[in-house]
This record gives structure tokens, C-alpha cells and sequence, in this order.
């Protein structure tokens, strides 16, 4: 069952970076999942090892397509990647651990909320540039 689902009002107006929050939702989704039908722990790590990387991944170009656009508030923005990129790896060490709980209660609640808010808020704010860098030299991507 999935907790998440893309809507178009996640838009940045970049198809690529459009494309990463499509993956990240699928991503959370598929640990939910996870988790809900007790999967192995194996398993679950697994999903956790894949959703760190395409996080790192997906900050990486999207701190990339900040610059390329100019946009004034990208160092506040890195500083949030940051927060979530800790979150997240200290929640993986947890797990490892044998934290269950971790997941089960706070990662989960966490990852939901950020994942929306961070992009309706934070990323929607980057939008104009995107349109005015896709108007001026073509596709910002």
C-alpha cells in the first residue's frame, strides 16, 4: 500500500528532478512495504542501503541544479539535504543495530513529512528559476 503518491503539485518544473522525487516516493513506499509485511531484516537493509545512496544521488544534482541556475537560497537549501542525509544514515546505523522501532515509528512518520513538506516548500521556492534558466537556455535539466 503505498503512502505516498506523486501529485503535480510536487512539480519543480525539471523533469529530472521531478524524476528523483518520483523515485524517492517509490523508494519510501517499497520500506513501508517492507516493513509492514515483516520482511527480513536483510531485506529492509536493503531498501535502506538503496534509499541512503539515491538520497546522496539526488541531493548531489539537485545542489548541482541549484547552481546552475543561480538560485540565492541554495546554501540554506544544502544545509536541509544535510539534516535528512544524517537522519537518514544515523536511522540506517539504528536499524543495523537492531533498532526495529526505529523505522517502525520515527523514520517513517519523518521520511513522509520531509519528503512533502521539503518539496512543497523548499524546492517549489527554486521553481522560477528553473522556468526563467528553461526560457533563456532551453531545458534547465
Amino acid at each position: 500500500m503505498a503512502v505516498l503518491t506523486w501529485s503535480e503539485t510536487y512539480s519543480v518544473g525539471s523533469a529530472m528532478i521531478d524524476s528523483d522525487h518520483r523515485i524517492l516516493i517509490n523508494l519510501i513506499n517499497q520500506l513501508h512495504d517492507a516493513i509492514e509485511t515483516g520482511q527480513s531484516r536483510a531485506v529492509v537493509g536493503s531498501v535502506i542501503n538503496v534509499l541512503v545512496e539515491y538520497v546522496e544521488h539526488h541531493f548531489h544534482r539537485e545542489e548541482a541544479l541549484m547552481t546552475q541556475i543561480g538560485y540565492p537560497e541554495r546554501e540554506q537549501h544544502i544545509q536541509s539535504h544535510r539534516d535528512l542525509e544524517n537522519r537518514v544514515r544515523e536511522a540506517r546505523q539504528r536499524w543495523m543495530a537492531g533498532e526495529r522501532q526505529v523505522l517502525d515509528d520515527d523514520l517513517m512518520v519523518f521520511l513522509k513529512r520531509w519528503l512533502t513538506d521539503h518539496i512543497l516548500r523548499a524546492d517549489i521556492a527554486y521553481r522560477p528559476w528553473v522556468e526563467a534558466a528553461a526560457g533563456t537556455h532551453g531545458d534547465a535539466d
